[in-house]
């Protein structure tokens, strides 16, 4: 069969339509060879079977069958197909054709799949942009800025360890508590159970910026990819150490993986999150004066809600031992008291700097801190052109919570400080005092507090950064991509898609060789053994450019996609590269780059 020969709009039969799937998909899995491997025989081998039925047979991978049911199942229900309608298809949904296939991969390739996201998309291209989105409601900040502070909780007359959600006013907005206790994950296998209870057991310790950043980065995945019929999205615990910039474990100059350390440290605190439980006023925040407070019952809030709700996790366990060795991925959705912020006509959605991840949160807390305010009042400003609007010193330091342990002069040193690294890391275009500050007065009584404080400061962001909050970020939804899982799900429970050995639908409908069932059982994944990576050592000057990427794809008779997936980094960053689309390069994937390039030059 000559694929290229086969018309775009020739109706297909059985065979030719299982080639067309094949060819026209495998673009979307060019970085998985084992599975293209494996859906090339589904798609060019006819069984007697299939002969006769002129429809997929139980010897077909549940994978590929899964796709092939896909298209003509829930997209194409009913239509004569053509090679035009599936590589239109492959286009619109490319994101919903990896989430729905991504738990048949898990079962038929787990060791290899298992450090895989479902979310490596979009992640690479938030580290092309060098931002991602998140609401910029004064209220989600208040709620995001608790889980950055353990030590306000204290045990209340609930038994639970509370605290007010208080703005910048000293104005009431709500309560949180912590409900650890309360896991509200699904039925566990008993060593996943042990494993989960034992990341709630240190959820007070976990309060930290990295937690609100795991909070940004949850609620901004839930924003931009497809979600199961139950509105719940996977979450990899790759997704935030990648996002960060961690450095893989390294042996002999080969990179290895994550260390289970940090993929812990990142479970961890997303445990934490969903052991938070909130209170706020009717529908929007009801505001109390905090001074004119008497006791519990002047809060007339609802009822307490959690924050987070976790569905099923995803654990991995030891090749040698057989024990778990940690959590790596969970399903995970944001609940009614966030959602009203993150869709429907009424949210305002902005910018927030990928350095804010990248920055430690031990050593660089309050650059993380004042980042996301002024990312926030950004949005705010470039809504009310006003932008130019200086800011109090007073407020930036109750932002900055610096500690009570610094006097008022190296309170001073370390304001400014951190605004110069703001500016020398470019989260901030330029700032200044509005007015010369008196060095005759500092030092003196009263001047930390009466002078200071009082004066104004001017931060102004960068031009691309107000452009991009003048938009309408966001607009598409995932509507019709839910009502596509929700049929293939449906199919699944008609036994469509499923043999009488197997069973799986998403990611967490997964099972071992040795489960009974589908629905509670562990995702059992064997790791211990780094496969072996090759290194590369070129002495020949070779100078990275748009054009010299370019020719050098083209000498090779590659695509971008097979380009980008060699190299390492997304197509869609491959592409806008060889564009000059990108205002401001990522260094790593410029390093990614020269070694590819260096490495092709080579052979």
């Amino acid at each position: 069969m000559n694929y290229e020969n086969i018309p775009d709009r020739l109706i297909l039969n059985y065979k030719l339509l299982k080639a067309v799937i094949y060819e026209e998909t495998k673009i979307l899995y060019e970085d998985r060879p084992h599975v293209l491997e494996h859906w090339q025989q589904d798609a060019y081998q006819m069984t007697d079977n299939e002969t006769r039925q002129q429809a997929p047979c139980e010897k077909m991978r549940p994978s590929f069958r899964a796709l092939y049911f896909l298209y003509t199942e829930t997209l194409y229900s009913g239509e004569h197909i053509t090679k035009h309608m599936i590589r239109d298809a492959v286009d619109r949904y490319k994101d919903t054709i990896k989430l729905l296939l991504a738990g048949h991969l898990m079962q038929e390739f787990p060791n290899i799949e298992i450090k895989r996201s479902v979310n490596e998309e979009k992640i690479e291209e938030a580290l092309d942009r060098e931002y991602i989105y998140s609401s910029m409601d004064i209220d989600f900040h208040l709620m995001r800025d608790i889980v950055t502070k353990k030590k306000e909780y204290k045990e209340g007359d609930t038994g639970y360890l509370g605290t007010e959600i208080v703005d910048n006013k000293g104005q009431v907005r709500g309560m949180a508590e912590l409900r650890p206790n309360d896991t509200g994950v699904r039925e566990l296998a008993s060593d996943q159970q042990e494993i989960w209870l034992e990341l709630i057991e240190s959820t007070l310790s976990s309060l930290d910026e990295m937690t609100a950043d795991l909070f940004d980065l949850i609620t901004y995945l839930w924003m931009v990819t497809p979600k199961d019929s139950d509105g719940y999205i996977e979450f990899h615990s790759s997704d935030a150490l990648r996002l960060r910039n961690l450095r893989k474990r390294s042996s002999n100059g080969r990179e290895l993986d994550y260390r289970e350390e940090d993929r812990f440290n990142i479970m961890k605190r997303v445990a934490a999150l969903s052991s938070i439980w909130v209170s706020l006023g009717d529908q929007k925040v009801k505001v109390i004066n905090a001074e004119e407070m008497q006791d519990n019952e002047l809060y007339k809030f609802k009822d307490f809600q959690r924050m987070f709700e976790i569905g099923k996790i995803r654990v991995a366990y030891d090749k040698k031992t057989g024990e778990a060795r940690g959590i790596y991925a969970v399903q995970v959705k944001p609940t009614s008291i966030l959602t009203p912020y993150l869709e429907g006509p009424n949210r305002s959605i902005g910018l927030l700097d990928l350095k804010i991840f990248q920055y430690s949160h031990y050593t660089q807390r309050e650059q993380k801190r004042l980042a996301r305010y002024l990312n926030l009042q950004w949005k705010i400003r470039t809504m009310r052109r006003s932008l130019n609007q200086p800011f109090k010193v007073s407020t930036i330091l109750k932002v900055l919570d610096i500690s009570t342990r610094y006097n008022g002069v190296q309170i001073r040193d370390k304001f400014e400080n951190v605004l110069d690294e703001l500016q020398k890391d470019d989260v901030i275009k330029t700032w200044h005092y509005t007015e010369e500050i008196d060095e005759e007065m500092v030092g003196k009584k009263g001047w930390f507090k009466n002078y200071w404080s009082e004066i104004k400061v001017v931060i102004l962001p960068h031009d691309a950064l107000v452009k991009e909050n003048r938009k309408n970020l966001i607009s598409s939804d995932h509507d019709a991509d839910e009502q596509i899982i929700a049929r293939m799900q449906k199919l699944t429970q008609d036994n469509l898609l499923v043999s009488k050995v197997e069973e799986t639908s998403l990611p967490w409908k997964l099972h071992s060789e040795t489960a009974s069932t589908i629905d509670v059982a562990p995702i059992k994944v064997e790791v211990g053994d780094e496969p072996e990576q090759q290194v590369f050592d070129f002495s020949a000057e070779i100078k990275l450019t748009p054009t010299s990427i370019k020719e050098m794809i083209d000498s090779l008779g590659m695509s971008i996609r097979q380009s980008a997936s060699e190299i390492g980094i997304a197509h869609t960053t491959l592409s806008r590269y060889i564009k000059r689309e990108n205002k401001r390069q990522n260094k790593n994937n410029e390093v990614k780059m020269l070694n590819w390039l260096k490495e092709k030059a080579a052979k």
